[in-house]
């Protein structure tokens, strides 16, 4: 499944907001690993 760049974004200020990845990931609904691809290719 193909996420929105926006989607993406709003997962990670999340994380920026101080909550944890796993939150972000329930939150969210995708997995932990993915949060962290994401940050990695979107910065």
């Amino acid at each position: 499944m193909a996420y929105s760049t926006d989607f993406k974004q709003r997962a990670l200020d999340y994380i920026k907001e101080g909550h944890s990845y796993v939150e972000a990931a329930k939150v969210f609904d995708v997995g932990v690993r993915t949060l962290f691809m994401w940050e990695k290719n979107l910065r």
